[in-house]
């Protein structure tokens, strides 16, 4: 006995199909929202000021740097801010099209889905990965005794804002 796509086996199939869907992308949302959660804090320098801090005089004076120390944390700023400009907006792009894929009306293309997230998450590595970097160069660059002096100012100070 053969059912055809009008038949009422054919819609509660068709039911379950859509329901299966439905079903998947709250999976893969949900899965995307504990990863957007469970990111460590620690891995984005957040122990550090943000922006040229040792132009701020705050900073500078505690820290007693020199002027070859603030030229050089300049030239780092400015490599790291551009490379940090442009996977920020990689990462939105990624965002962007893991979000179409899961909006779409059509059908839910489940592989795309899954690469298009590993595809974001590459990419939130790689930007968190070049925060850390930069935290390591702030660090080798002050030195044991000024990076420690560095992050008690910046908890400081970020109580008194």
């Amino acid at each position: 006995m053969t059912r055809t796509a009008g038949s009422p086996a054919g819609s509660m199939r068709d039911s379950h199909n859509m329901a299966d869907r439905d079903m998947l992308k709250k999976s893969i949302l949900l899965l995307i929202a504990i990863v957007l959660l469970l990111m460590p804090a620690v891995s984005e320098g957040k122990d550090i000021p943000p922006g040229r801090w040792w132009r701020i005089p705050y900073f500078a004076d505690q820290l007693n740097l020199t002027d070859q120390q603030k030229d050089e944390l300049d030239r780092l700023f400015d490599y790291n801010r551009n490379r940090l400009a442009e996977l920020k907006k990689q990462m939105e792009q990624e965002r962007n099209d893991l979000t179409a894929l899961m909006e779409g009306e059509h059908n839910l293309n489940e592989n795309a889905a899954i690469v298009q997230m590993k595809k974001l998450e590459n990419t939130r590595t790689v930007l968190a990965a070049t925060r850390f970097s930069y935290s390591l160069e702030v660090r080798k660059l002050l030195g044991y005794e000024k990076f420690q002096q560095l992050k008690s100012l910046y908890h400081n100070w970020h109580g008194m804002q």
